[in-house]
């Protein structure tokens, strides 16, 4: 289930079916209190006025789109599609927003987004969705997208109150080349190796960008890990914050999904990087020492390698073929326990027993502002719940 979030936190070059030649839109009138009016379009949209009775082309519509304005998406099939918007886009102080009259009605193609500041809201996907370099400003809000991937190329970007599942042989999120990028309150689940193609499936994997925050998610049951840093083109990867998550590995290890590392921590050119107050169970945490590195109040399933940096976190196993006791374990707030939690299975980490992770707080690193229920984080508690 998706929570409400508790924190403030498209112009289309559509295939030549859907261009009218030599049509002019109208620019959509105003309401009396000055709001502008909503634009509606439909896949056989022919209208110059972009109305209800006579909605035109889904491109028709974004480039009729003034700042504030709300594109409202009529039932039927929308063809795979480059959305494209005017150069006046960019310095729009308020998105324009579109979404489907009846999400359940509406069938989308393939979407690559080149628009900035633009909201797509409580749409149903199911094939791939590409934010583009030129796409800043790109918000997803209340998105369901199952069965392919969502790839974020651009700066400025916020994904909330979203749902992405049940891919094959594809990232659930690829944040790569990016800036300022929040995903929040949201669900990456069940991403696995099915696939004809050979990349492995993760449900979140970053390279190639700095300031990204995953808050308040649960991220799970995908082939190869939950969150993974990688190389990428080795531009850097830096300022990361991850904080308040549920994540899981593999419910049940098989074919498709063999590995359900937690997180893969290990990328040399990772700087800056804080993991803290989440709890991480079903699976392995494989973390180095980076720079600037902070792990602290986390619940820890399994640790892979003795020498894991972490600061008032719990751990429940580790490899006890490299070590008898990892490095950390008994020192700086750091403790060995069973965290009790309401269906481990499942993934809802929910205590169940809060004494069960307790801890007694050492050093300067304060705890994640709110708990993945969007309450206020109990300071003297590891993981994400209170």
């Amino acid at each position: 289930m998706i929570r409400r979030s508790p924190r403030g936190v498209l112009a289309v070059a559509a295939i030549a079916a859907l261009l009218l030649s030599g049509c002019t839109t109208t620019l959509p009138e105003r309401n009396d209190d000055g709001t502008v009016r909503s634009i509606y379009v439909s896949p056989d949209g022919s209208g110059g006025e972009c109305t209800e009775e006579s909605p035109c082309a889904f491109s028709s519509g974004i480039d009729a789109a003034q700042a504030g304005a709300e594109i409202l998406v009529l039932p039927g099939e929308y063809p795979d599609m480059q959305v494209r918007a005017p150069g006046s886009y960019s310095s729009y102080e308020e998105n324009v927003v579109v979404r489907p009259v009846d999400p359940a009605s509406v069938v989308m193609g393939k979407i690559e987004t080149f628009a900035p500041n633009i909201t797509w809201r409580d749409f149903q996907l199911g094939s791939v969705f590409y934010v583009k370099p030129d796409g800043h400003g790109t918000r997803l809000e209340k998105v369901h997208q199952n069965g392919s991937g969502t790839f974020l190329k651009s700066s400025d970007i916020t994904v909330v109150d979203s749902v992405f599942e049940n891919g094959a042989s594809l990232d659930g999120l690829q944040i790569a080349g990016a800036e300022n990028v929040l995903v929040e309150n949201s669900i990456v689940r069940n991403y696995n190796q099915s696939g004809e193609k050979d990349y492995h499936a993760d449900c979140v994997q970053i390279f190639d960008s700095k300031n990204v925050v995953l808050r308040g998610n649960y991220l799970g049951n995908c082939y190869n890990a939950s969150i993974i840093f990688s190389g990428g083109a080795q531009k850097g990867l830096s300022d990361v914050l991850i904080e308040g998550n549920f994540v899981q590995g593999c419910r049940d290890k098989n074919d498709t999904c063999a590995y359900g590392t937690l997180i893969d921590l290990r990328e040399p050119s990772a700087t800056r990087v804080t993991l803290r107050n989440n709890t991480m169970l079903g699976g392995s945490v494989r973390i180095s020492p980076l720079p600037e590195l902070v792990v602290d109040r986390n619940v820890f399933d399994y640790l892979s390698n003795c020498d894991t940096p972490m600061t008032n976190s719990i751990v429940q196993q580790w490899n006890r073929g490299n070590c008898e006791t990892p490095d950390a374990i008994g020192h700086d707030g750091n403790r060995q326990g069973e965290v009790q939690v309401a269906d481990r299975y499942a993934g809802d980490f929910t205590l169940t027993d809060t004494e069960s992770a307790r801890i007694q707080p050492v050093g300067d690193w304060g705890p994640a502002p709110l708990a993945h229920d969007g309450s206020p984080m109990d300071p003297t508690l590891a993981g994400a719940s209170n």
